[in-house]
């Protein structure tokens, strides 16, 4: 496939490396808000279903185009609450490729620097919000119940300079990832950013909140 390759690691063995911007939109957006489903053994009925749960349509929209781009057929929008289709190659494909992407089970794939910077982009646009509290908090946060994702989230970032941190929450056994810092923020705009329009304002707003 020309959206991703093969490579052998230093440790011997060969992994997955997501080269295509726009299949790394996708998988970032299947582990964040999306699912990738089929009907359980013993149930007569069959189906394979991959979609992206969102009332955002610029972020459905751009599930829908990627996900065509990728794979050639154009999934069903419905506006306001998702973007979906049902396909039984794709979803093999999918989970022969990358296993899992269940909230608690699923793993950032190697990937070329544009992708890494599609994959982070999409995930942040379905988990991720802003807080604006001038003179006291301005942070890009995340939350997730898997702790081994976020943390690939974490090593990802900083790969492109982006310093954060995250810890497990008192009350849930969840786990939020901070950005935080003027410089931190301007670079995660720069490189990362928002393609959700509300939290793009948002990211404006508190990256001007700093006094010069």
């Amino acid at each position: 496939m020309g959206n991703v390759i093969w490579r052998q690691a230093q440790t011997g063995l060969v992994v997955l490396v997501i080269t295509d911007p726009n299949m790394a939109a996708v998988h970032g957006y299947l582990c964040a808000d999306g699912y990738v489903i089929r009907n359980p053994p013993e149930q007569k009925h069959k189906y394979y279903y991959i979609g992206l749960r969102g009332k955002n349509l610029t972020m459905l929209k751009d599930f829908q185009q990627r996900f065509e781009t990728v794979f050639g057929i154009r999934p069903i929008l419905i506006e306001g609450e998702r973007c979906k289709i049902q396909n039984k190659a794709i979803y093999e494909r999918l989970v022969k490729e990358f296993k899992s992407f269940y909230s608690w089970e699923w793993s950032m794939p190697e990937m070329s620097a544009k992708a890494l910077r599609a994959w982070l982009r999409a995930y942040f646009d379905c988990e991720g919000w802003v807080e604006v509290q001038p003179g006291k908090s301005r942070t890009v946060r995340a939350e997730c119940v898997n702790e081994r994702g976020i943390g690939q989230v974490r090593a990802a970032l900083l790969k492109l300079g982006i310093r954060s941190e995250s810890k497990k929450r008192s009350d849930r056994a969840i786990f939020r990832l901070n950005i935080c810092g003027k410089d931190d923020l301007l670079k995660f705009r720069e490189l990362v950013g928002f393609l959700h329009p509300d939290k793009a304002a948002k990211l404006d707003a508190a990256i001007a909140s700093f006094r010069s």
